[in-house]
């Protein structure tokens, strides 16, 4: 039986928890992030402890009227490779998340919710829901945007300026040729008005 698949109505309205460790190998979009010089190496060995809770409460909507609403609290934790976009090297970057969701009975549930309440994600639920590919898809989310050390032990010369070597490319000055079009109009306010009295 696999443990990743539950009947979410039921997960969520018993408030059930459940919690592991998934492999990094068995997330395949996650497999794809990691650089290719740790996979060849064979460290890509990670592992991520998830936990998920549900929950069942009674929350008042827009229109005043309170209403049994569902939810899914899931976390997610875990050591990620992938390369710096500073020095180009593979390091470790520590993953930790956490969302809750509202829990939905299909995709026009999803969308007609009132615009107030987005505060909170809907999740299409069903009575076999796969965590995992839930779990992949936080993992995912968490990744930054440029991945990079926080001190780099050292920087790939194409990148490298300054003394230090850590310092970013610094943007070359535009040059001046265009006129600035604020200077354009001082010149204008300056000139005598040629049609006045």
């Amino acid at each position: 039986m696999n443990e990743y698949i539950v009947d979410l109505f039921e997960f969520a309205r018993t408030g059930r928890v459940a919690e592991g460790d998934v492999q990094l190998a068995a997330l395949p979009r996650m497999v794809t992030e990691v650089p290719a010089e740790v996979s060849a190496s064979g460290r890509a060995d990670g592992v991520f402890h998830w936990r998920a809770e549900g929950a069942e409460k009674q929350v008042l909507r827009a229109d005043g009227k309170p209403k049994v609403a569902q939810f899914l609290t899931l976390s997610v934790q875990g050591p990620m490779w992938l390369e710096c976009q500073r020095c180009l090297t593979p390091y470790q970057e520590p993953l930790d998340s956490e969302t809750t969701f509202e829990v939905v009975r299909d995709e026009a549930a999803a969308e007609g919710r009132p615009l107030d309440e987005d505060e909170l994600e809907a999740l299409v639920g069903s009575k076999h829901f796969d965590l995992r590919e839930l779990i992949e898809e936080e993992l995912l989310l968490a990744l930054p945007i440029v991945p990079k050390h926080e001190v780099c032990p050292s920087v790939h010369e194409s990148l490298a300026t300054g003394e230090d070597g850590l310092a970013e490319p610094v943007p070359e000055p535009e040059e001046e040729d265009k006129p600035s079009p604020f200077a354009a109009l001082a010149a204008l306010k300056r000139s005598p008005d040629k049609g006045g009295k």
